[in-house]
């Protein structure tokens, strides 16, 4: 009875232990399902709804970065070393700048800005003045110019962005640009690259006028672009200024006036400007030929202190020219000062030649009563008119490289003057008239009184005549005095 009891017990510890295990195996399961409950009530999610949020979340955020770039134009993604600054200080020579893109291709974009901003040009060594009572000229002191060093600084830049730093800075390094002409290089390469000379009358008047146009062209310095007027240099050419009354042409009519000869002036001054290698941008013929120089070749102005007929011109070389005027006896001359636009041996002239003749209008007559009754003469033949076509003629050792037009010139016809008395006789044959009137009055009177008195003898009578001079006898056989007119 004892034995079977024991055998007994052995199944039921057997059931127990199998109960108690599945007990804790469904505790266990339990738990864990409480746990990840929890869990998600908490986090939110499992770990593989985690890895799928975090690649939904990843490529989100590649989007908006994509967008990013696109809003920014072109702000690319940065490299670990240069999304640690936010931006490079550069320090300039008179500001400094504040880079914020990074990223090379517009980086090199703004350094180019830069340097068109802070490059400074070098400036050559030029005349700045002439000083007439010592006769000296007056040179600039050249200066150096600047060049950035665009490739040094992006590179420092770069290297600045590197460096574990929320700032930076970077100082631009720039390069010497040497000027090309020095001052004592300047006062080397000025010389007179234009000159003519012409001749002048011996009228005092004229003369003056010429000398004080002269005079208010003279140190004139003419800028790079620049242009030079006649009529703005020396001004209206008035008494008050010291000009003399002589011979000028007004509407083709020669008269006297003012600032009379200063055409010459001008005349003279064109040639200069030929000769040196630069154009007129306004010149103009008389409208007769003058005299001191070929047809053609002339350059009229006038002024009335408001417009009128100018020459002018541009200084179309890269430095300052100098006009210089002098008169020297009878003579004229006029020079420009420069450094030479024309090749070395290269030479400008003037060339002109006639189109053809006009002829002049119907000679114009004047009275003039002291010439003989009934006479004629010529006092001026007049002149045709002509048509005169110049060229610009460029040469080198004798030999012409290029001929160009220049301009046309038209001259009017000056017509001729005849001079005559038609409508008053001499004073002498005005005289004779008058006494052989008289005369016939005195015989009048004479043969009534003879015809009331009566003869006093045979061969006795009164008589009346006149000598060769006109005189008249004062009783009957007595002559009249010599040279008594007839009253």
């Amino acid at each position: 009875m004892p034995r079977s009891r024991k055998r007994t017990r052995k199944p039921q510890r057997r059931l127990l232990l199998f109960g108690a295990v599945g007990m804790a195996a469904v505790v266990l399961s339990l738990t864990i399902l409480l746990v990840q409950k929890r869990q998600t009530s908490v986090y939110g999610e499992t770990k593989g709804q985690v890895e799928e949020k975090e690649s939904d979340e990843l490529h989100h955020a590649e989007e908006e970065i994509s967008s990013a770039e696109i809003e920014d134009k072109g702000d690319s993604e940065k490299s670990p070393e240069e999304a640690v600054l936010k931006s490079i200080q550069v320090q300039g020579p008179e500001e400094t700048v504040e880079i914020k893109n990074l990223e090379e291709s517009e980086l090199q974009k703004q350094v180019a800005e830069l340097a068109a901003k802070w490059n400074r040009q070098p400036v050559d060594s030029e005349v700045i003045s002439y000083d007439k009572q010592t006769g000296v000229y007056q040179y600039s002191k050249e200066q150096d110019g600047r060049a950035l060093n665009q490739e040094r600084l992006v590179k420092d830049i770069l290297k600045a962005a590197n460096e574990e730093q929320k700032t930076g800075e970077v100082e631009a390094v720039f390069e010497t640009v040497p000027a090309k002409r020095t001052r004592e290089q300047a006062k080397e390469q000025y010389r007179v690259i234009g000159t003519f000379t012409t001749k002048l009358t011996n009228n005092k008047n004229r003369n003056k006028n010429v000398t004080l146009a002269a005079e208010a062209i003279d140190g004139l310095v003419l800028k790079p672009g620049e242009e030079f007027s006649f009529n703005n240099t020396t001004g209206n050419r008035t008494k008050e200024k010291g000009y003399q009354p002589a011979g000028a042409y007004r509407n083709g009519v020669l008269i006297e006036e003012p600032g009379g000869g200063v055409c010459q002036v001008s005349t003279t001054l064109y040639h200069s400007i030929i000769e040196a290698g630069f154009k007129t941008t306004e010149r103009n013929a008389h409208s007769f030929a003058p005299s001191y120089v070929e047809k053609g070749q002339d350059a009229m102005v006038s002024f009335d202190g408001y417009a009128g007929p100018d020459l002018k011109f541009v200084n179309t070389s890269t430095a300052p020219i100098v006009l210089r005027a002098a008169v020297q006896g009878l003579e004229l001359k006029l020079s420009v000062v420069g450094i030479p636009v024309l090749e070395d041996g290269v030479k400008v002239s003037i060339r002109s030649e006639k189109v053809r003749d006009t002829d002049p209008p119907a000679p114009v007559y004047e009275e003039n009563t002291a010439l003989p009754y009934g006479t004629e003469t010529v006092t001026d033949p007049g002149q045709n008119g002509s048509v005169w076509k110049s060229y610009r003629v460029l040469t080198k050792n004798g030999k012409v490289l290029e001929e160009k037009p220049l301009h046309n010139s038209y001259y009017k016809s000056k017509p001729g003057v005849i001079q005559g008395n038609l409508t008053a006789p001499p004073a002498a044959e005005v005289q004779l008239e008058e006494s052989a009137a008289e005369l016939e009055s005195t015989q009048g009177e004479a043969g009534q009184a003879q015809e009331s008195i009566q003869p006093q003898g045979p061969g006795q009578s009164w008589e009346s005549s006149h000598s060769d001079d006109m005189g008249q006898s004062e009783g009957p056989g007595q002559p009249a005095e010599s040279g008594s007119p007839l009253e």
